[in-house]
């Protein structure tokens, strides 16, 4: 298992070095009234609560670099510097992408609370975060305007047929994506339609493997 953010603004990525014990999720159901970050209240009838995902762990110092239960190390305070340019910044929230391989959660979120401490004798932070799914309110349109969107939906033409890419070396899924998209962020949607190809690592992938691109 590993964990990923990538900040979808600055299209940079985090890989979680030291996995935390467990990953918390809130799922909620019918439920009236959100608190949208900095947009107050929004009422919408029969409504689900917006999930939270959090989880306690370190950032591990140097000294433990080497150790077999870290994952690709980066240091402390370059992951923490990560985090905080995840937060609000001038009452605008920074979406990022969430990724956990091996489990469902592989979604948009936003960074509800970080807390870094620096402690123990190894240059670890330790630190708890939660990040909040960020979801899309609808809008529902009076009749008019209803057909008019249809009636616009209609002279769209259709999606353009999915194509292939053939793996070479060098290649990530990150690389790939900017080429096809132009954002390397976009990288889950190639991942999610060749999970079958590519497995359960997004990061383990070989020359001569043909992908589907949606």
């Amino acid at each position: 298992m590993d964990i990923y953010i990538t900040n979808l603004k600055t299209e940079e990525q985090l890989r979680i070095p030291m996995l935390p014990e467990e990953i918390s999720g809130t799922l909620g159901n019918k439920f009236t009234t959100y608190s949208i970050m900095q947009n107050g209240d929004v009422q919408i009838p029969n409504g689900t609560a917006l999930d939270t995902y959090s989880w306690n762990a370190y950032f591990p110092g140097e000294a433990r670099s080497q150790e077999p239960y870290i994952k690709g190390w980066t240091s402390p305070k370059t992951c923490d510097m990560f985090m905080r340019h995840l937060l609000t910044k001038e009452g605008k929230p920074i979406k990022a992408r969430l990724l956990v391989t091996e489990t469902q959660i592989n979604l948009d979120v936003y960074l509800q609370s970080y807390a870094p401490t620096e402690s123990g004798g190894y240059g670890d932070i330790s630190y708890s975060v939660t990040f909040i799914r960020a979801k899309q309110i609808k809008i529902v349109k009076n009749s008019d305007e209803t057909k008019e969107e249809t009636a616009k939906e209609a002279e769209r033409t259709s999606p353009p047929q999915a194509q292939t890419y053939t793996v070479v070396k060098g290649d990530c899924l990150w690389k790939i994506a900017q080429k096809f998209y132009g954002s390397g962020a976009q990288y889950t949607k190639i991942y999610d339609a060749n999970k079958d190809t590519i497995g359960s690592n997004p990061n383990l992938i070989y020359p001569g493997q043909v992908f589907t691109i949606p």
